[in-house]
């Protein structure tokens, strides 16, 4: 069975369609959309702008020679698809990046310095007058496992024009590259957390400037920075490593973490000319604590009225879904979801989570005995819903007739002592001897 999914690889490994089967380090390959924007005149009379998707091949570093990998570049060139061919020597971008295909996208894009030439320190950036071409490629799981940046470096030459042409196949070196993983962090209150962050540069002891901002509802604040030329940090907030920074780890560490600790966390690393960032999204979640009153049971006698409650504690965000079932042991259908629920207004907790109650008036009846009555909670934190549930047992009430029987036989009771007590007074008048 191996050896067959090995040939099926294969195949579409050969055919172009290699994501099916292969992570970005086995193939060393990749399709990404190479975006350009264009500026022309709009309706307005003012300059717009537009962006030009295209298709590209992205061929990374891989054992193959820079002859074989020059050659399958060429095997793309009928299919309308622009070609990155990294050669050597270049940064190991799948090291960062080493996941099936199919779960990355891949974007890549025109790199401006902004004016600034300043020659690559790396191999061949030395000693030339003309700037070189940049280009960056950015690759990020789809399920926000980490993001990697690399700036591609064409060398000035006559070959590498301004324009890129749908067909074109350009030989690039990675020679910087940025990454961060996981993008999304979700932790609870109180817990220390580490944000990764880390980079590599093709040259030893680069001219690196490191900086941590975080970012929430437009507010930028500075947590972090370091300037390899100075030696100099700034510290405010956070904890980050300057031994570490040259060796390409510049990861944040927060400790205790607070409401105000969410946000998105901005680690940037600049390079002369070249910058990039990463952005790490931290959110809190707090999971709720649920409880239900009357507890696990309840015995109501048929026709009394008791409230049901479900109190919902310390959750965090605010959106919860609350939701009373009737449940019937042992019945495979669905649950039927109770109707007319009350809730109370949420609470603000002194910690800044959240609570709320919701209740439902119950009218017990012989069909609900043995049923159960359960709180479902669903919130962001939980993968699966939180259930408390109320047992009922449901006696049944006196008949009306019993009663009304009993009464009456109560009453006539009390009739026959009346009317013994004076027949037995009349004869023990009648039984006196008269005077005459």
């Amino acid at each position: 069975m191996f050896c067959n999914v090995a040939v099926i690889c294969f195949w579409l490994l050969n055919a172009g369609s290699f994501s099916a089967c292969f992570t970005l380090k086995q193939s060393g390959r990749m399709m990404c959309s190479f975006v350009e924007e264009q500026y022309y005149l709009g309706e307005s009379m003012g300059p717009e702008i537009k962006y030009l998707q295209r298709n590209a091949l992205l061929l990374l570093n891989s054992p193959d020679t820079e002859e074989e990998r020059a050659a399958r570049a060429r095997e793309f060139q009928h299919s309308g698809v622009i070609t990155f061919l990294v050669k050597d020597p270049s940064l190991h971008v799948a090291r960062h990046a080493d996941e099936d295909t199919d779960k990355l996208q891949c974007e890549m894009k025109r790199y401006s310095t902004a004016g600034i030439h300043a020659p690559w320190p790396g191999a061949g950036g030395v000693g030339s007058d003309t700037p070189d071409n940049w280009f960056t490629c950015t690759i990020k799981h789809r399920e926000n496992q980490f993001s990697v940046t690399a700036f591609l470096r064409q060398p000035p030459s006559p070959e590498s024009e301004l324009r890129v042409g749908d067909t074109d196949t350009l030989r690039v070196s990675a020679v910087f590259v940025v990454h961060s993983g996981p993008t999304v962090v979700e932790t609870a209150l109180r817990r220390d957390v580490r944000l990764d962050c880390g980079f590599s540069v093709d040259h030893a002891r680069p001219d690196v400037t490191v900086e941590w901002r975080l970012q929430l509802r437009g507010d930028r604040r500075k947590l972090f920075s370091y300037a390899s030329r100075s030696g100099q940090a700034e510290r405010l907030e956070g904890e980050v490593s300057v031994a570490e920074i040259p060796r390409g780890n510049a990861s944040l560490r927060l400790a205790g973490v607070t409401l105000k600790s969410e946000g998105t966390y901005v680690c940037s690393v600049y390079v002369p000319p070249l910058y990039s960032s990463q952005d790490i999204q931290l959110d809190i979640v707090e999971s709720p604590r649920v409880s239900v009153s009357p507890s696990s049971s309840l015995t109501l006698q048929e026709g009394a009225e008791e409230k049901l409650v479900c109190d919902i504690d310390g959750y965090y965000p605010l959106d919860v879904q609350v939701e009373w079932l009737r449940e019937v042991p042992g019945e495979r259908r669905l649950p039927h979801v109770v109707k007319h629920i009350l809730f109370t207004s949420h609470r603000h907790n002194m910690d800044g989570t959240y609570g709320i109650s919701a209740f439902i008036l119950l009218r017990a009846s012989l069909q609900d005995h043995g049923v159960d009555y359960t709180c479902r909670v669903s919130h962001k934190s939980l993968r699966v819903s939180i259930r408390k549930s109320v047992r009922l047992a449901v006696e049944a009430a006196p008949q009306i007739g019993t009663i009304l029987l009993g009464f009456l036989f109560f009453v006539l009771l009390i009739m026959l002592a009346v009317l013994l007590k004076y027949l037995h007074k009349a004869r023990e008048t009648s039984n006196k001897k008269k005077p005459y």
